[in-house]
């Protein structure tokens, strides 16, 4: 057997060469094995001599299973092979995507298959991550900002105060409803005590509206046609909606002074007034820096991906494709509908919307072995069990027996259990490479002193450090540069 391989585009393609011998050979042993079905008259199944049997063999049948006997001889010789056992040792094969194997030309003096592996994206060129710019500036908090603050913590903490006059828009209404098509209650239509904010948006269009203008212990019909883009069996249908409105409330904001802030839990916890702005002042300035950072980096990042250059198979894009969409299917069947259903409530066709999951995937994917990059030429310290320990809030073992006892309450068994915390930790440990990848691009472009780095293994060769069964093993799936 002669063979060539090729790497290119994600792939590995071998070029096979069978010699008449070795077709001849595989055909002998073709006709033993499938001689050994055959009934012959005068003897029992099998026993029959192959000379005898093979003239009850098809061909066809006898051709096949040559091919077949030649294609284990090549996954033998793969096997043994140095190159192609060099893509296996580093793992370089995208083992959940099978080989796609083509006969070019089979005849009894020679057979030329060619077989295509799907290998594991790589990034072949990591373009320059350092003096990069970004348009992104900080924003200073001004006292208009912290006014606003202030403004939302009032409304957060505004109380409902029945009122008794006409509802308008603004105003919480607490109704009963019964939804009729054809003079029958269909599904979903009907509640009872729902709050109901006018101008929300919330209801089918022209509901809301309907309801403005009457007042508590009245009842009356919302007539109205459902949108066109409603699920089944409603799209377009005309409806009836037998409302009792039962309350109109509107909104009694607290008045801002040194008594309102002395109210105020967590963060914002004060004993006056100025003091409260004074906090809103210094939390909202670490949000704007924090954003600035972010935005920054993300710029930065987004341009050392898009001038790199990656190996990635289409294959292993549609792969990851359809997991996103199976997960999207199974999210959307949790609030009872269907993908078909939901796509149409948001006006995107089957294709638009596989074009867009596509390019979340391979950006997303793009992203990730640029963290990688990045983090093996930066040598980047990988996370230890302290540093993930920090970031759970606890040791390992106290949280990994605490998440068990919550994952067995909603009835999950033992193996979906050990995989929410390998993925739980996992996530983690990526995030802290993440974070400190993060940080180096930002010093490396002057956005940010320099941080003592400490004495830890390199990204080449560490491992993250946790002694629990729920070991942070693959951390592959990097944060996004959105």
């Amino acid at each position: 057997m002669n063979h060539t391989f090729k790497n290119e585009n994600g792939h590995l393609t071998a070029q096979v060469q069978f010699d008449g011998e070795e077709v001849n050979k595989a055909s002998h042993k073709a006709v033993n094995k499938l001689s050994q079905n055959v009934t012959v008259p005068g003897f029992r199944k099998g026993k029959a001599p192959v000379e005898a049997a093979s003239k009850y063999l098809r061909n066809q049948d006898v051709a096949d299973e040559t091919i077949d006997e030649l294609l284990r001889t090549l996954d033998n010789n793969f096997s043994k092979d140095a190159e192609f056992s060099g893509y296996i040792k580093d793992n370089k094969l995208e083992g959940s995507i099978r080989p796609k194997v083509s006969l070019e030309k089979f005849s009894n003096t020679e057979a030329n298959f060619t077989v295509v592996y799907t290998l594991r994206p790589v990034i072949t060129k990591l373009a320059s991550y350092k003096g990069l710019t970004s348009k992104v500036v900080k924003k200073d908090v001004t006292d208009k900002d912290i006014e606003a603050e202030l403004e939302r913590l009032a409304k957060d903490n505004e109380e409902l105060v029945n009122v008794d006059r006409a509802a308008k828009d603004g105003d919480t209404t607490n109704i009963d409803f019964v939804g009729l098509m054809d003079g029958k209650e269909f599904d979903g239509g009907s509640a009872k005590g729902f709050d109901l904010v006018l101008g929300s948006k919330h209801f089918v269009p022209g509901f809301e509206e309907q309801v403005i203008g009457h007042k508590a212990g009245e009842k009356f019909d919302v007539a109205l046609t459902m949108p066109d883009n409603y699920p089944a069996p409603l799209t377009s249908k005309a409806v009836v909606f037998k409302v009792t409105l039962n309350a109109v409330k509107e909104a009694s904001l607290p008045k801002i002074d040194d008594a309102f802030a002395t109210t105020l839990t967590g963060d914002y916890v004060s004993k006056d007034l100025n003091e409260l702005k004074s906090k809103i002042k210094a939390k909202l300035t670490k949000t704007s820096e924090d954003n600035y950072y972010r935005s920054r980096v993300n710029d930065y990042l987004v341009a050392c991906r898009d001038a790199s250059e990656f190996a990635i198979a289409d294959e292993v894009i549609d792969s990851l494709a359809e997991n996103k969409k199976h997960e999207d299917s199974a999210s959307v069947e949790q609030q009872g509908l269907t993908m078909d259903q939901y796509l149409k409530l948001i006006n995107k066709t089957e294709e638009d919307y596989t074009k867009e999951v596509k390019n979340s995937v391979l950006a997303e994917l793009k992203s990730s072995l640029v963290y990688d990059a990045i983090a093996k030429a930066e040598k980047v310290a990988m996370p230890t069990q302290a540093d993930v320990e920090v970031k759970l809030g606890s040791p390992i073992n106290k949280f990994v027996n605490g998440f068990t006892s919550y994952l067995k309450s909603q009835k999950m068994n033992d193996e979906q259990i050990q995989a929410q915390i390998n993925n739980y930790i996992n996530q983690i440990f990526s995030n802290i490479v993440t974070e400190r990848v993060q940080d180096i691009v930002l010093v490396l472009n002057g956005d940010k002193k320099p941080v003592a780095k400490k004495e830890e293994k390199p990204v080449a060769d560490a491992k993250a450090e946790v002694k629990t069964e729920a070991k942070a093993e693959n951390a592959d799936e990097k944060k996004e540069a959105k």
